[in-house]
Parts: C-alpha cells; sequence; structure tokens
C-alpha cells in the first residue's frame, strides 16, 4: 500500500466513526457495594467512549474478619487496574489512601433520609419529636443526633436491618447510605411506599471519584475525558442514577446543625488541639488506665490491639481524627457511646464509655489532668479532636 492510500484510509476511518483502538482500560470495582453494577457501566462507557475495552476486575470491599484496610486500595492500584472506580470522598473533609490521587469527581451521593410518603416531613428538623431513626452502626449519620435532640436514635448492624425496622413500622425514618437505599427500594419495588431526602448535615455527601497512582496518570486522564463527553451529552447522568448524580456534591451549610458550627467556640481556657498549642486536659490518669482494660476487652476484637483498625475503623492516628473533618470530642463521643460495642451498642454502663474515651484521647495526644471527665461533659465537648499520634 503506497504512502497515499494509507493517508486515504485513515482519513476514511477517521470521517465514518473509526479509529485506532486504544490501550485496554482495567478498572477495579468492589463487588459488595450497592453500587457495583453502576460502576461497571460507567466503566464500560467510558471505554467505549475512548474506543478501547474495559477489563473489570472485582473485589470485595467488606474485606474479611479484619475489615478491608485502606492500604489494600495500594495494592490494588499498583498490582490489578488502572483505576480504582467507585471510591466516596467526604465532600466536607477529602481523604485518600496515601500513596494515591484521585480523579476529578465524577457523580455524587451520601446519607439521605428515608420516609414514609405519608410523612410530610421534609428535614430532620421537621420529624415529630420522639421519632426513632434508625441508622447503621458505625456510620457519620450517628453524629446527626447531637444536633436534633427532639429525635432518638435506634442503631442497626447493616442498611438492611435499618430499611426492615422502617417497613414493619418499628422506627419513623432512617438515615442510610443512597445507594443501598436505592437498591432496595428498586428490588422490592417499595418506591411508592417511601421516599428519600437528600441530608445537608455537614459529612452526609460524598464525592465519587477513580483512584490511580503515579504509574497510571494517562489512563486518568483518559478517564476524565471520557467522563466530560459522557456528562455533556447527559449519558452519564443515566448510567448513574438512580445511584448517585452526576457531578460534585454541593456544600450545602445548615447552620441549625450543630456539627456545622465554624468555627465552634472552645470552653474558657481550653486550647484548640488543632491551633498549634498543647491539647487541654479532659481526663485523669486513672479514668485513662481504666479505660485501657476496658477498651482490651470490648473494643480491641474489632478495632484492634493497639488501635490500628480491623474489622472497624482505626481509633488512632490521622485517619480517626484528622483536622479537615472538623469533628470534636462530643461528635466522637456520641458514636462511642450509641454505637458500642458493635453486638450491643449502648450497652455499657457511662462510667465505662468515659473510660474508653479518656483512654482514646490519650492515645491521640491529650494529656491527662486533675479533673474526671464526665459523662454529659464528654457528650457535650466542642474541644477539636485532632490526633497528635503516628
Amino acid at each position: 500500500m503506497t504512502i497515499r492510500s494509507t493517508r486515504f484510509a485513515l482519513a476514511v476511518l477517521c470521517l465514518f466513526g473509526g479509529g485506532i483502538q486504544a490501550a485496554d482500560l482495567t478498572l477495579c470495582v468492589d463487588r459488595s457495594s450497592p453500587m457495583a453494577r453502576t460502576d461497571v457501566a460507567v466503566a464500560q462507557a467510558v471505554a467505549s467512549q475512548e474506543h478501547s475495552r474495559a477489563k473489570i476486575h472485582f473485589f470485595d470491599g467488606s474485606g474479611d474478619d479484619e475489615g478491608f484496610d485502606l492500604k489494600e486500595f495500594n495494592a490494588l492500584a499498583k498490582a490489578s487496574c488502572d483505576l480504582v472506580l467507585g471510591f466516596p470522598v467526604d465532600a466536607d473533609a477529602p481523604g485518600l489512601p496515601e500513596g494515591l490521587k484521585a480523579t476529578v469527581p465524577y457523580g455524587h451521593t451520601g446519607f439521605v433520609l428515608v420516609l414514609p410518603t405519608a410523612s410530610h416531613a421534609t428535614s430532620l428538623d421537621n420529624l415529630t419529636r420522639g421519632t426513632r431513626v434508625a441508622v447503621t452502626y458505625q456510620t457519620t449519620p450517628n453524629l446527626f443526633f447531637a444536633g436534633h435532640p427532639a429525635i432518638t436514635s435506634d442503631v442497626h448492624l447493616t442498611d438492611a436491618e435499618g430499611l426492615a425496622a422502617l417497613e414493619k413500622g418499628k422506627v419513623g425514618a432512617a438515615m442510610l447510605w443512597g445507594p443501598a437505599v436505592a437498591k432496595h427500594l428498586a428490588a422490592t419495588r417499595e418506591t411508592t411506599r417511601f421516599r428519600t431526602l437528600e441530608l445537608t448535615e455537614a459529612h452526609a455527601r460524598f464525592d465519587l471519584v477513580a483512584l490511580y497512582d503515579d504509574d497510571h496518570i494517562e489512563a486518568a486522564h483518559r478517564f476524565e475525558k471520557a467522563v466530560d463527553a459522557l456528562d455533556a451529552d447527559g449519558r452519564l447522568g443515566k448510567l448513574l442514577a438512580p445511584m448517585a448524580m452526576a457531578g460534585a456534591a454541593r456544600r450545602i451549610p445548615d447552620h441549625r446543625n450543630a456539627l456545622w458550627r465554624s468555627p465552634r467556640r472552645t470552653p474558657p481556657g481550653a486550647i484548640c488541639a488543632s491551633g498549634g498549642g498543647r491539647p487541654p486536659a479532659l481526663f485523669t490518669i486513672a479514668q485513662a488506665d481504666a479505660g485501657a482494660a476496658k477498651y482490651s476487652d470490648n473494643c480491641a476484637q474489632c478495632h484492634g490491639p493497639a488501635l490500628e483498625g480491623r474489622a472497624g475503623p482505626a481509633l488512632k492516628g490521622k485517619h480517626f481524627a484528622n483536622p479537615a473533618a472538623n469533628f470534636h470530642v462530643g461528635d466522637i463521643f456520641t458514636i462511642v457511646s450509641q454505637n458500642m460495642p458493635a453486638t450491643q451498642p449502648a450497652s455499657l454502663p457511662p462510667d465505662d464509655y468515659v473510660e474508653i474515651m479518656a483512654f482514646l484521647l490519650r492515645e491521640n495526644g491529650y494529656p491527662a489532668g486533675n479533673t474526671k471527665l464526665t459523662f454529659d461533659e464528654a457528650k457535650q465537648s466542642t474541644v477539636p479532636l485532632v490526633s497528635d499520634a503516628d
């Protein structure tokens, strides 16, 4: 074939939509996620847009008895795929596994308020006083009750159990992970019985990104380019619905929510832990020592003997108490006292929770003092929770 005929052939291919096939895109998808089918559909659409093939590598993000460590995303990105799809990033406190980068958000989702269609409520604020609201163990909606004292929590181990409680009328509402709710309602055809509302509380909204390492920057650029094209003609929104919406989550401040106060006022005499000074002394040595033993008996099995995390998250270091998260002692104590231990939430004596919290504070760099921490003080504390631990 002559040079002229070769150029003519290439021109014909371009004119009629052909082209040289790009390299395959290998994408990791969490099969345990309620968004797994959506992630696969996005992966295939991106590959088609780029005139390549999508090779899907499934992994189980639910982990084993010791959970799924953030470090395992690094192994996936280095050895198994170009991109790890569908990683949720808190829109109010972005954080990624160490050593990994993220594409521009291509979608957003988050925690939603699920209500019977007969309910006239439009937010947490106008739920009837005393309404029991189902939440899943160790999820951020457990924090929202502090800003809405008129409602009470009903803690469940899984989203499915929370939805079952709502369906049986045992609770009046639920705050659950949006994709899990959408998947359940679609499967059970209960969309006419229940409706969902986007929660505006801090840490309720999450962006969806693809993770990658330095060896896969080109794949990330190709992904972003394809997503832009899919978004421009409306295909991306259709692919994501009803699990998520296209684009990044908007930060919607809700000044009525106690968690949203920015900045919070620190009690008189207290030193802000994130301000470079010495953290305040909130507990005694005896409380922290007692808390160490009670942590070992009630918490170490899930969170690790050194607070490193197992089936439950780490309770020490920057992944637990990152300045960007804007968490406070009272926020974390609310979860500790209402959600722990997993097998029997809120079953320990109040002093046990206070002592465990004292131990957690000490392990994260807070000094002991001469005044005992009380249950009410721990629950109401607006002292920033920022870890000085390695």
